[in-house]
């Protein structure tokens, strides 16, 4: 049974909660018309807005999220790639495996990312938000896969406890650990660009 490699991006082949969150602080003032601070201790999500912002409306929820997703390449490069996960990427390519992108990023992101760290052509297919809907196991079978010969790549525990029950096996999942985000202060896009480079370690585990 030929084995197929499943990579997740975000926080996985690529750490983007600090880019993530510039573009949603970037994205809720300009739509508020006011500063809101976000806790940058962890990954910032659209569940979150109606948190941060109780009366926030159906409209204006759609307008923060449709300009995060605008001005998140203005913070590509406080993302960091995960070169050790690469590298594995790159041999399995090189032996000629399937390899897979399976993320419930949405594609114009996604394809911004790997084509900044150019990565695209590593993936025989790449698989986004618009194609899994956020269901992406389930997803890959009925795209016809064998879920027992997938050998997965994720960051994320609800991920994983999905991929195991749509029947991924445990022992062919591999965890990948990026540290988490350092807390900092926000001062502007331009002032946080030209502060010094951190927040990450690159560990693969």
């Amino acid at each position: 049974m030929d084995k197929v490699y499943v990579f997740d991006l975000d926080n996985t082949l690529i750490a983007t909660d600090i880019a993530n969150n510039l573009a949603y602080t970037e994205a809720i003032n300009s739509v508020m018309k006011r500063k809101f601070v976000i806790d940058f201790v962890k990954r910032f999500t659209r569940s979150e807005l109606n948190k941060l912002i109780p009366h926030l409306s159906q409209e204006q929820y759609e307008h923060i999220v449709a300009l995060k997703e605008q001005v998140f390449g203005l913070y590509i490069c406080k993302t960091t790639l995960n070169e050790n996960l690469v590298d594995i990427l790159k041999q399995l390519y090189e032996y000629g495996a399937h390899t897979i992108l399976l993320t419930n990023s949405h594609s114009e992101r996604a394809t911004q990312l790997c084509s900044y760290y150019k990565i695209s052509h590593y993936f025989a297919q790449s698989f986004y938000y618009e194609d899994c809907r956020g269901d992406k196991y389930s997803f890959l079978k009925s795209k016809g896969y064998n879920i027992e010969s997938i050998i997965l790549y994720e960051n994320d525990d609800y991920s994983i406890q999905e991929a195991i029950g749509e029947g991924i096996h445990l022992e062919n999942i591999i965890k990948v650990h990026f540290k988490n985000m350092e807390q900092f202060t926000i001062l502007s896009r331009d002032s946080w660009c030209r502060s010094r480079e951190g927040g990450y370690k690159k560990c693969l585990h």
